[in-house]
């Protein structure tokens, strides 16, 4: 079954690509929208969509149905993945986490489990997001550390991801404020790094 949601992840990843829209009816993929820099011709982006939804998902998608936009300054989307809940469950020494993810309207849900020390459960937390975005993309996310550090007088947690593709590594810092919450700054801080990656 195509998932549009999983074909605008891979085309967002494309450079110059700053907005995406799959319009899907059933199982048909009927347009392809996608709004980009002027640095490359519509043709070349045209051709990079074809190739990256061939290399990624293996499916042929008809270049008639891919329309591009290009603009030129920044472009920012207008709507952004949040963290709609989190849920703890204690079993037995450890914690889960539940994290449900929303864009768009639509909800992705992920859980990790951890020991309950403090460090640890700030991971498990941000793991849980990492998880509720898997299906996402192709790609290995890892939470390899959080540290609370203090800027201008306000404390801030800081996640590092890495990022496995293609078989390379790479880092990924994601930051969020440290307010009343430390688990949800610690899912807001995996969420940062993750949509940036």
């Amino acid at each position: 079954m195509v998932d549009s949601k999983k074909l605008e992840n891979i085309i967002s990843q494309i450079a110059g690509v700053s907005a995406v829209k799959v319009v899907q009816d059933g199982e048909e993929i009927r347009e392809i929208h996608v709004v980009a820099d002027s640095e490359k011709n519509p043709k070349q982006i045209v051709r990079d969509v074809e190739t990256a939804i061939l290399a990624s998902t293996g499916l042929r998608i008809d270049r008639k149905i891919i329309s591009i936009a290009q603009m030129t300054g920044e472009v920012r989307f207008q709507s952004k993945y949040s963290i709609d809940s989190l849920k703890t469950e204690d079993i037995g020494k450890n914690v889960k986490v539940t994290a449900i993810v929303e864009h768009n309207d639509e909800k992705y849900e992920g859980s990790a489990e951890g020991p309950k020390t403090s460090l640890q459960k700030l991971k498990t937390a941000a793991s849980a997001v990492v998880s509720a975005l898997d299906d996402l993309n192709d790609s290995i996310y890892s939470v390899d550390d959080i540290r609370i550090i203090t800027l201008a007088g306000k404390e801030f947690l800081i996640c590092h991801i890495t990022k496995l593709a293609d078989g390379k590594e790479s880092s990924i810092i994601g930051s969020a404020e440290l307010d009343r919450d430390p688990l949800l700054a610690a899912a807001n801080a995996a969420l940062d790094a993750i949509t940036r990656a």
